[in-house]
């Protein structure tokens, strides 16, 4: 079917129907999730990584984190 017909048989329903077809092309877009996309997803992060090398570096917190800077505190007091 040409696009031209598609449009006008898309224009000529109710609002209604137009935005059910718009959400339906629009959930055919979303990729579900399965092992296929998650290496989709792996990939594109190796793609990427020449460009962002401290991406593949592990993050990694240390345990006193969210303890308080007296020392901070006490340098800011005087």
């Amino acid at each position: 079917m040409p696009l031209e017909e598609l449009e006008k048989q898309l224009l000529s329903l109710s609002p209604t129907d137009r935005l059910r077809i718009i959400q339906s092309v629009i959930q055919s877009l979303i990729p579900t999730v399965t092992s296929e996309s998650s290496q989709d997803t792996d990939n594109l992060n190796r793609d990427r990584s020449p460009n962002h090398p401290l991406r593949s570096l592990p993050l990694t917190i240390p345990p006193d984190f969210d303890e308080p800077m007296s020392e901070l505190w006490d340098a800011l007091e005087q």
